[in-house]
């Protein structure tokens, strides 16, 4: 897989497989333009097929990840792996302390995250709904 920094021709593309698969509530042409944020396109064979990105804070030095996602078709294979270091390797260029994630305790995003070096920091188990069966986990990677 190829990652390449997304542009505003990526967008329908972005907004189709997000519409279909993923269904995040983003402004992905405000994130694609945005000053502060990295984002990127996993293309395999000329088609995206998978994004991801990061949003850098000046205030205390940090980023924070935009979304990961592959296409249901192509996991299994490192592309999540391959996104997630394409991130640290850019936020490290900026010189960003560290890296943070949010993920679903039952997603294979939290697994992709641990194998990357990402140390839990924290959860709310209201973060998505108020059963409590779904948990968010707070993640960080220090790059320094």
């Amino acid at each position: 897989m190829k990652i390449l920094r997304a542009t505003i021709k990526d967008l329908p593309e972005i907004n189709r497989l997000n519409d279909k698969y993923f269904k995040e509530i983003r402004d992905f042409k405000k994130i694609i333009e945005g000053s502060h944020d990295y984002f990127y396109v996993g293309v395999e064979e000329n088609k995206i097929v998978g994004f991801s990105g990061f949003h850098y804070y000046a205030w205390n030095n940090s980023a924070s990840v935009i979304d990961i996602f592959v296409h249901p078709n192509f996991r299994k294979n490192g592309y999540g792996t391959q996104l997630i270091k394409k991130i640290l390797k850019e936020a490290k260029a900026i010189k960003a302390r560290t890296v943070m994630a949010e993920a679903p305790s039952l997603s294979n995003a939290l697994i992709a995250y641990l194998k990357n070096g990402f140390r839990i920091c924290g959860f709310n188990d209201r973060y998505y709904d108020n059963t409590g069966n779904e948990i968010a986990m707070f993640l960080s990677k220090d790059l320094n």
